[in-house]
């Protein structure tokens, strides 16, 4: 299989610099999260007000599972809770669609579209 290659214009370049101001934004984000947080508990606010917005911060419990999922999901199956705390995993059924791996009355209630997914890695010199 031959693969065309074509010069881009500079939008690969354009794009790949958006990527990482992207990714510096979401650091910076992350980092003023961190410390709107701080600010909160050392005021002991739920609110804090900026010039133009106000601020909500409201603390929650996240719940944190295994990494090995094995046993969770072995013991949700024998306490008869698997019903109802799965659900469909279409990062897997897509492709098993895609391939014909998947019966066809189920095949039948979806439909493919073409799409586009763009990937980069650096050019070796």
């Amino acid at each position: 299989m031959c693969i065309k290659m074509s010069n881009d214009n500079g939008l690969i370049d354009e794009y790949e610099k958006i990527e990482n101001q992207k990714k510096e934004i979401e650091q910076k984000e992350e980092e003023l999260k961190k410390k709107i947080i701080e600010l909160a508990k050392e005021k002991n606010a739920k609110v804090l007000f900026g010039t133009n917005k106000k601020c909500s911060i409201k603390e929650y419990e996240k719940v944190v599972y295994p990494e090995d999922k094995t046993y969770i999901s072995e013991l949700i199956k024998k306490k008869g809770l698997y019903d109802k705390f799965s659900s469909i995993n279409y990062l897997k059924l897509s492709p098993a669609i895609v391939r014909g791996e998947v019966d066809k009355e189920i095949v039948d209630l979806t439909k493919q579209e073409k799409a586009f997914r763009l990937s980069f890695r650096g050019i070796e010199k």
